[in-house]
């Protein structure tokens, strides 16, 4: 009974890291959106000179 309780404890806690790292994922607002606004993505990719990063 003891290596049962001792094999849930390892998966949970392998399942807690995992929910806790998807949230973090989930959760990153700092990602940078303004290239996929107004359909100026390909503004931003195949001209190199422009600053997309400026319209946030």
């Amino acid at each position: 009974m003891a290596i049962l309780a001792r094999r849930f404890i390892i998966i949970s806690l392998i399942f807690v890291i995992f929910a806790l790292l998807m949230a973090a994922a989930v959760a990153n607002t700092d990602r940078a959106t303004s290239g996929w606004r107004n359909g100026a993505i390909d503004a931003c990719v195949f001209h190199p000179g422009l600053n997309c990063m400026a319209s946030r």
